[in-house]
């Protein structure tokens, strides 16, 4: 009969192997991601058939891809999406938030999946800006409780007052469905800051009141 330390220890030995055995496996995933992200890269540096140019506010346009675009971002998603993108290949789009530098790093970014640590820090302000702009023209009903949680996760103020201004503005719309229901249980301190911004405004529509009364 086996003893309990025996046991143990075999059991042991088996979870060191099925955990080698995941992270093994998960290497050869990232390895795979990651040679295959490379080809994107390579053919972004080579400029091999490329068919849209990417216009910065200044400097040369970047030629690129639009299926990589539009399924890397969003952003490109819906600029690609525009009527005024949808004829010859020649075509280009324009991201004027952007210098020469800044945009062929975004776009390295894109394909690439990560960027140096250096050009992330260079251009940090300007991508994070553009983000914010990005993701302020994208707000609507379908999205405004994930953009406040975006803006609490990325500490950002200004998509943070906007999304929950845009949230008080169609609270019948956002509010009563049961999807508000597990927003505001999984985010309390967000509901906090809601019923504040909500608190303002009532008080602050009061005065008006006041006032017009006058």
């Amino acid at each position: 009969m086996m003893k309990l330390s025996d046991m143990k220890e075999q059991r042991k030995k088996k979870g060191i192997t099925t955990a080698q055995k995941w992270v093994e496996e998960v290497h050869e995933k990232q390895e795979g991601l990651i040679s295959f992200l490379g080809g994107f890269a390579v053919a972004f540096k080579e400029v091999t058939h490329t068919d849209i140019l990417v216009e910065p506010c200044n400097g040369p346009a970047i030629p690129a891809h639009r299926a990589l675009l539009a399924t890397r971002s969003e952003v490109f998603k819906n600029m690609l999406a525009a009527d005024t993108c949808k004829a010859a290949p020649t075509d280009s789009i324009s991201l004027q938030e952007f210098n020469h530098e800044e945009l062929e790093d975004f776009l390295e970014f894109l394909y690439c999946g990560n960027l140096g640590k250096e050009k992330f820090e260079k251009h940090y302000y300007s991508l994070a800006k553009f983000c914010e702009l990005e993701i302020l023209k994208l707000l609507d009903s379908s999205n405004a409780l994930k953009v406040l949680e975006v803006s609490d996760v990325c500490s950002n103020e200004t998509i943070k007052i906007d999304a929950l201004e845009y949230i008080i503005k169609h609270t019948e719309e956002l509010v009563l469905p049961p999807t508000f229901d597990e927003f505001a249980a999984k985010n309390p301190h967000l509901m906090a800051n809601y019923n504040r911004a909500c608190f303002i405004l009532l008080k602050e529509k009061k005065l008006e009141n006041k006032y017009l009364q006058v």
